[in-house]
């Protein structure tokens, strides 16, 4: 295997495993923006410059920013400027990240560096729908009293996220209807055993919903439907923005939604590690590159 050098900058628990990997694999690695992780990371250093100025690869966080235009660094004591850092990022160095904003992508282009959303590997994004299943799996154990086992859960959406959370609520007893939009995906629902219903006929079964959970980016859950919601009804959203419930709606209603983000970093950020590196390790090999 070819020794690299990567620089990680930012990012949650998710980049301190796999720096933790990459040095494993007999890497160089060096980390900036970890001031205040809880464990000393002998691979840390003091400054931008220092950190990436040798790197063939520098691995930014995912989600890139949560803010606009400021790196996504919850372990760090101070602002990391996304411009501060395309400023010192040389043409022969590749950026790495994940869900990388317009604006972003803009501002790389302004200083010519060569940025890859690894949120546009297939692979990455099917694996990341495991941890976010069993995530919000937990989340619907932990915010509910009832078990799942024996009762109705509404998936809304059939994708990467909502076909793998059908099959573990299946897998546990629950009673799974799955709410799609396409004839291809309602007949492979149904021949996995789930009730499965079209987008159109969602509102008939809101109301024998014990727990709802929406993987679709788009406001199917508002002021025309929600009251055939049930008041103790959970509403687990899992979807990226606009997400798929009307929040001011779903308060004037007094329904309980839960917005989910960042569940692979949360739930398992080990396993979701592994798979950035298997990602990080196919687009080396592929020599790939995207788009601005």
């Amino acid at each position: 295997m070819t020794t690299r050098d990567f620089a990680i900058v930012g990012g949650d628990k998710r980049n301190i495993a796999l720096a933790e990997m990459l040095f494993r694999q007999g890497h160089k690695i060096k980390l900036y923006g970890f001031t205040n992780y809880e464990q000393e990371i002998p691979m840390k250093c003091k400054n931008l410059h220092e950190t990436i100025n040798n790197a063939e690869y520098i691995i930014g966080p995912i989600p890139c920013t949560h803010n606009s235009g400021v790196l996504n660094a919850p372990f760090h004591n101070e602002l990391i400027l996304c411009e501060d850092l395309f400023k010192l990022i040389k043409p022969s160095q590749t950026l790495l990240a994940g869900y990388i904003k317009p604006e972003v992508s803009d501002l790389a282009a302004k200083h010519n560096v060569k940025m890859i959303d690894m949120l546009h590997r297939e692979e990455l994004l099917v694996l990341n729908a495991i941890p976010t299943a069993e995530g919000a799996i937990k989340i619907a154990i932990e915010e509910t009293d009832i078990t799942l086992h024996g009762n109705n859960m509404l998936v809304i959406g059939y994708g990467r996220i909502g076909s793998i959370l059908c099959k573990m609520l299946s897998g546990i007893g629950a009673r799974v209807v799955a709410v799609i939009n396409s004839p291809h995906k309602l007949a492979m629902a149904n021949s996995c055993g789930y009730g499965a219903v079209h987008f159109d006929d969602l509102d008939m079964y809101l109301h024998e919903a014990d727990i709802i959970f929406n993987t679709v980016p788009k406001i199917l859950l508002d002021r025309r439907n929600m009251s055939n919601i049930r008041k103790n009804t959970l509403i687990v959203d899992l979807a990226s923005p606009p997400y798929g419930v009307d929040v001011e709606a779903s308060r004037d209603y007094g329904l309980k939604v839960l917005f989910t983000n960042s569940l692979p970093g949360k739930i398992a950020p080990v396993t979701t590690a592994g798979y950035i590196l298997d990602t990080i390790n196919n687009i080396i090999g592929e020599g790939a590159s995207y788009e601005r």
